[in-house]
């Protein structure tokens, strides 16, 4: 498979690593190096063109595993680089977060944010940025328990926020916890547009993917509304 290239509009495509193990996460830090993740346990960074492996974790597999990374907003003066994964317990499958801090390319365990969350082989979303005012945003899937989604004391089928010591934010829409919207099957992409939006997009039943406005507190209806459907209150 080869990407488009469209040299009338001055779009070239380059290769700068092949032969990667699903490649996850990508991150850039302003000094030009290229951190991301291989969904099998590695974290990977290309630094000046060189491509090196810089940790590896034991993760879980199917859609689980090393998943969604994120350098801090103050990453020049920090370092801090946050890493949501898969880890398997005796008789289950969780995720965490963790805070790392990187000298020279070498990271070392700092904090763990969450831990605990419900993971799968399934819809184990994992996709972590910050946002535009400063906090960090989770996405998690529902780990094949639908009813997950719309229980408020689980914080799987959900998208999260937190600060980035891992409390609470003060204007969070419920009190005292991480979640910022519910209703949630396996939201694995978001981002914001110029005006400071927060838009998801998400893995649906039946090929019913969704691309949702995100607002603080609501509902977005998994397991009772897919795709276009509707009902009071979701």
């Amino acid at each position: 498979v080869f990407a488009e290239q469209f040299p009338d509009l001055a779009v070239k495509v380059e290769t700068i690593s092949e032969n990667l193990s699903i490649p996850w996460s990508i991150d850039f830090a302003s000094d030009g190096r290229i951190f991301f993740s291989e969904r099998t346990g590695t974290l990977q960074v290309i630094d000046n063109g060189i491509q090196k492996q810089i940790m590896t974790l034991d993760v879980g597999g199917g859609e689980g595993g090393m998943l969604g990374i994120a350098l801090d907003p103050n990453f020049e003066n920090n370092h801090y680089i946050y890493i949501y994964y898969t880890y398997n317990e005796i008789f289950s499958t969780k995720n965490k977060l963790v805070r790392y801090v990187e000298s020279n390319n070498s990271l070392t365990e700092d904090k763990i944010l969450l831990e605990g969350i419900t993971g799968a082989s399934y819809h184990d979303g994992g996709r972590i940025k910050f946002g535009p005012d400063g906090k960090l945003y989770i996405t998690t899937g529902d780990s094949g328990d639908p009813n997950l989604s719309q229980r408020l004391d689980s914080l799987a089928g959900k998208i999260l926020r937190i600060n980035s010591d891992g409390t609470i934010p003060d204007d969070n829409p419920f009190p005292d916890s991480a979640v910022f919207s519910i209703g949630h099957r396996n939201p694995q992409g978001i981002d914001w547009d110029k005006s400071g939006v927060l838009i998801g997009t998400e893995h649906g039943q039946s090929a019913h993917d969704e691309i949702n406005l995100i607002q603080a507190g609501k509902n977005y209806g998994w397991p009772d509304v897919i795709g276009d459907e509707t009902q009071d209150g979701m």
